[in-house]
């Protein structure tokens, strides 16, 4: 009796010892021996204690453990119907069933996915939503404003107005600023716009009539050029006067004022002669009269000289 329960125990000794000598994730313990397991993803299809036969699992399988089963485990199911999928299939892990973009989970559980809350007009997105929870909503506060509906927008300021503007319509929660330009830039600005053509044509006026004078002045210069015209002398009968410049050469100091008063009564006396005593010329027109004692009204001295020219003529 004693020798047997001293064997029973030096086997259970034995057990323990094999036991605690493999490794209990990646081994099995067979007949006191530690045999190899199949990795994560696979499946063990010929069990051999020292080399056994593994396999991947299938597209919808799943292992995520060292096994030594002869089959995956099967990956859930998603219902696309219930807004799920399983997003990327992985055959070391469980795949997890996820909402759709734009929805969340209906309960604890996420049996079913329902969509996200969408803000309204005069609402804006406080926290998006995501797999678990739903869109939260605030209303805009003052000086912002949302005028769509979405479930990711939040409120916008209101836009402010320039300088040169002022405020046409105030902006509410649902509606933005609406600006207008003053009336007073306006005329401003044409008036500016006007001045600023009026003085481009008012140089090139100036221009034009600055190059006009010079012409002018140049086509005087050259007439001068030409030379002083010949002068009737009526002291010389026998000399035809020159109505127009010649090459003749003037009488150097010669006195070209008013004839003095003695030649003009002699003119005049002569002129009378010959006009008869209304002091009236062949022609008809008056010669010269007498206005006063020692005075008497002149004509302008060409005209003089060629009255003096035909009487000295005809007298002689």
């Amino acid at each position: 009796m004693l020798g047997l329960l001293l064997l029973l125990l030096t086997v259970r000794m034995g057990v323990s010892a094999a036991q605690s000598y493999c490794d209990p994730i990646t081994q099995y313990e067979d007949n006191g021996e530690c045999c190899m397991k199949c990795q994560p993803g696979t499946k063990m299809t010929v069990k051999n204690c020292g080399t056994p036969t593994c396999e991947p699992c299938g597209l919808d399988e799943y292992q995520e453990t060292y096994t030594t089963e002869n089959k995956c485990e099967a990956q859930p199911y998603c219902d696309p119907n219930k807004n799920m999928n399983a997003g990327v299939h992985d055959t070391k892990k469980k795949a997890v069933c996820l909402c759709k973009q734009g929805f969340h989970c209906s309960s604890e559980y996420c049996e079913t996915c329902i969509p996200h809350k969408q803000c309204g007009p005069g609402e804006g997105v406080t926290s998006e939503g995501d797999q678990k929870h739903d869109t939260v909503c605030h209303p805009c506060v003052k000086g912002t404003f949302s005028n769509v509906t979405s479930m990711y927008d939040s409120c916008i300021e209101h836009t402010k107005c320039p300088l040169d503007s002022s405020v046409q319509e105030a902006g509410t929660d649902r509606s933005d600023t609406v600006c207008v330009k003053n009336r007073v830039h306006i005329i401003v600005g044409s008036v500016m716009g006007i001045f600023g053509v009026a003085c481009c044509i008012f140089g090139v006026f100036l221009y034009c009539q600055r190059k006009s004078n010079s012409e002018k002045g140049t086509k005087l210069d050259s007439v001068e050029s030409i030379g002083p015209t010949a002068i009737y002398r009526p002291n010389e009968p026998h000399e035809e006067a020159s109505l127009f410049p010649g090459p003749q050469t003037p009488v150097e100091n010669e006195d070209r004022s008013i004839p003095s008063q003695e030649d003009t009564r002699s003119f005049c006396a002569m002129s009378l002669g010959s006009a008869g005593e209304h002091g009236r010329s062949e022609n008809g027109k008056i010669v010269c009269s007498v206005e006063e004692e020692g005075k008497v009204a002149r004509l302008p001295r060409q005209e003089s000289q060629i009255s003096s020219s035909s009487t000295v003529g005809f007298s002689s």
